[in-house]
């Protein structure tokens, strides 16, 4: 091997170090409702899920990606966070589901901003919409900002449109096969109770029958993840 071989090889490697740091530091926040996986294959791409559990959105179950810069994080690019169904909100494109982060991330600063922080921000857009002061002139879905002011019983039929869509997907295969997808089980009583009732005991209960695709599953009418 060259030597430019290996500079190469040990820039790859702190750079994937310095992303796997960035997904452990997740464990430490408060993301109640969030939940993101690094692809199996590529380390720049991760799958992501939020539940919301409050505000305009309450009830919503949307998917999506987060795609890291190349170059990250010693590069000032946001990652890109692009959901998976079609989310009527004020701040994501319609066109390609992409949200629009220039206003709270206008670059990357590294050693100063977090994906975690992203992430709150998603999770903060959700639940405290009308608490965020968007700015109107660059706003990525003026349909859905004007409707959320001046018409908003349209605005809500259209966001319910999306909850129910949303919560329609919960259990579709990826669109591409990860070993690493955030994948939900319907919830099956004779499967998943004794773990549940073990979750509600604090201990573990002994399963002769595991679940056909890990312990995550989503009870009907609630979805709530439900993971041990």
């Amino acid at each position: 091997m060259t030597l430019a071989a290996e500079d190469k090889l040990l820039e790859t490697v702190l750079q994937e170090y310095k992303i796997l740091t960035e997904y452990e530091r997740l464990q430490s926040e408060d993301l109640g409702g969030v939940y993101v996986t690094p692809s199996y294959d590529n380390p720049f791409l991760w799958f992501g899920v939020i539940f919301v559990r409050g505000g305009l959105y309450k009830g919503g179950v949307f998917r999506f990606s987060v795609l890291l810069p190349n170059l990250f994080p010693n590069d000032s690019a946001i990652p890109v966070i692009t959901f998976q169904s079609e989310v009527f909100h004020p701040l994501i494109r319609s066109a390609d589901g992409v949200l629009d982060l220039s206003d709270a991330f206008p670059k990357w600063r590294a050693g100063e901003t977090y994906i975690w922080q992203i992430l709150k921000f998603v999770q903060f857009v959700f639940q405290s919409l009308e608490e965020h002061t968007i700015q109107t002139e660059e706003v990525a879905n003026r349909d859905a900002y004007e409707m959320m002011h001046d018409n908003r019983a349209e605005f809500m039929r259209r966001v319910e449109q999306c909850i129910d869509e949303s919560q329609s997907k919960l259990y579709d295969l990826p669109p591409k096969p990860d070993k690493n997808y955030i994948c939900f089980d319907r919830f099956n009583p004779e499967v998943h109770g004794p773990i549940l009732e073990s979750m509600k005991q604090n201990k573990v209960a002994e399963v002769t029958t595991p679940p056909s695709s890990g312990l995550s599953w989503v009870r009907k009418g609630l979805y709530q993840p439900l993971t041990k």
